[in-house]
């Protein structure tokens, strides 16, 4: 499938590979149920508006979503422009696609590509009906994006005998339209995943069990990520858990979780728990939690030993406490090391400066910050984001600031340096984060719950991501490193 965009600034900020634009009417519980699977599978951040309310114009949420994907994928379908809604983010993507260079793919589902240029059959009628009453300058917009997404070569519905197959196809062209890695500003990340596929012995039919570890900080979730971004497609059932879950008390309650995972039955109930069980032993499974407990631990092997686990199934887990794995029997593990100093100039440079190396007459600089604290990823990214913007005068007092920081490690002292930046807003939305996140961690309700206050929460919280303070995951959780959060608690009581 063809996709049309224009240069755009490679310093543009990224938060979602695809942004899809639809009728829900037409395709909701059909094309894009499967459509998104698809995306899902292959480890495709996809942009989700299931908690925005829909209106005849687009919020600034949606606004930003847009502006902030690589690509924008519009399904054109019969009642496409029975919504003003529709047409207003199709317009807002093809400016996007002037402006920022974005990739657009179109696809024509149940619906004739000249039908939709020149606004005729069924697709123009409905197209009238939406018009009616709006200005003469609306309606010329609403057109021109039409004409425009038309040309744009996409996939029709009507040539394809099995749409699985032509979701299969579209899926495979978005995952060529992105970046080879989503994890190209990680400094050294390549290594340490072929290191680990080669433990892992994917093309293996053995089944594995392989640790990673490594102190807080160092990069064990990332790595964890990068490597199932790269070999899930390879496995029919896959399960990627974020740290952020709700841990599993007991064996039997982490194996219900874990089979509602696997089985993308999440925060549901297996309905047959036997069935649910020969499923998983009739496939090859891709299981990876990152922090695991101990527990935890133990179910796994337990599927493992009992045979649950077959046919080169893998599981990855991730743990800063080494006993977890030596005392659970789990003999292959991944030390992760400390960056180079060169990596660590790296890793610090894309913080500060989103780019590889320091810009002329910054390096002096940069070089002297990085020697400050040990190297770790994390507190080199959040001394970086905190210095990112600032004047040479600024960057020549840090140093002194950095040391003066009272606290037991190189990370606390990145994370104190980068707090005492913060303006008493963002302090206090920092504060509340952690509070809240006891309550819920979903970013909608934690936008809704404190944007009481008098000024952007949304936008509050973005900067403090920037800062790598805190991170959105794929499931639109907030999350915050337990070093961060423990920082957090000691901070508020001293300030």
């Amino acid at each position: 499938m063809a996709s049309s965009s224009s240069s755009s600034p490679s310093t543009h900020r990224y938060s979602y590979d695809v942004f899809p634009s639809f009728s829900s009417k037409d395709v909701g519980r059909t094309f894009l149920s499967h459509f998104l699977e698809g995306l899902k599978s292959k480890g495709i951040k996809t942009f989700q508006n299931n908690g925005i309310m829909r209106s005849e114009y687009i919020t600034t949420e949606l606004a930003r979503a847009i502006e902030e994907s690589r690509i924008s994928v519009v399904i054109l379908s019969k009642n496409y422009p029975s919504s003003s809604w529709c047409l207003n983010e199709l317009q807002r993507i093809m400016k996007c696609k002037v402006s920022l260079g974005q990739i657009v793919m179109a696809i024509f589902y149940d619906v004739d590509p000249s039908d939709v240029r020149e606004q005729t059959g069924d697709f123009g009628k409905v197209f009238e009906e939406t018009c009616y009453g709006k200005t003469d300058e609306q309606k010329k917009k609403w057109r021109k994006a039409l004409s425009h997404v038309a040309v744009i070569a996409g996939e029709q519905s009507i040539s394809w005998a099995s749409e699985a197959e032509m979701i299969s196809k579209i899926v495979m062209d978005v995952s060529n339209e992105l970046p080879s890695t989503d994890f190209d500003q990680l400094v050294g990340i390549e290594t340490h995943v072929e290191k680990l596929k080669a433990m892992v012995c994917l093309e293996s039919d053995e089944v594995k069990v392989v640790g990673i570890w490594g102190p807080a900080g160092i990069g064990k979730a990332t790595i964890a990520r990068a490597l199932y971004n790269q070999v899930s497609r390879n496995f029919q059932l896959k399960f990627y858990r974020e740290p952020s879950w709700k841990r599993a008390s007991n064996t039997m309650e982490f194996q219900e979780e874990l089979l509602s995972g696997v089985l993308d039955h999440r925060d549901m109930k297996i309905p047959n728990k036997q069935e649910a069980i020969f499923r998983l032993m009739h496939q090859r499974v891709l299981v990876v939690i990152d922090c695991v407990s101990f527990v935890e631990l133990q179910a796994l092997q337990k599927l493992v030993q009992q045979w649950y686990l077959r046919f080169g199934s893998k599981v990855i887990v991730t743990n800063a406490d080494l006993y977890t794995f030596t005392n659970n029997g789990i003999e292959q593990i991944y030390k992760v090391t400390y960056p180079s100093s060169e990596e660590a100039l790296q890793i610090f440079s894309y913080a500060a400066f989103g780019q590889s190396t320091p810009p002329r007459g910054y390096l002096k600089h940069a070089v002297e910050v990085t020697k400050l604290i040990d190297p770790f990823p994390l507190a080199l990214k959040i001394l970086g984001s905190a210095l990112r913007g600032k004047s040479k005068e600024e960057w020549t007092m840090a140093p002194a600031k950095v040391n003066t920081c009272l606290v037991d490690t190189d990370i606390q002292k990145a994370i104190r340096f980068a707090h005492d930046g913060l303006s008493k807003k963002h302090k206090r939305l920092y504060y509340s984060l952690r509070e809240s996140m006891h309550i819920s961690k979903n970013l909608s309700n934690t936008i809704y719950t404190l944007s009481r206050s008098d000024w952007d929460v949304e936008k509050g919280i973005q900067t403090l991501a920037d800062m790598a303070l805190i991170s959105i995951s794929e499931g639109g959780e907030i999350m915050m490193h337990d070093l961060v959060q423990s920082m957090s608690t000691s901070l508020r009581w001293t300030r």
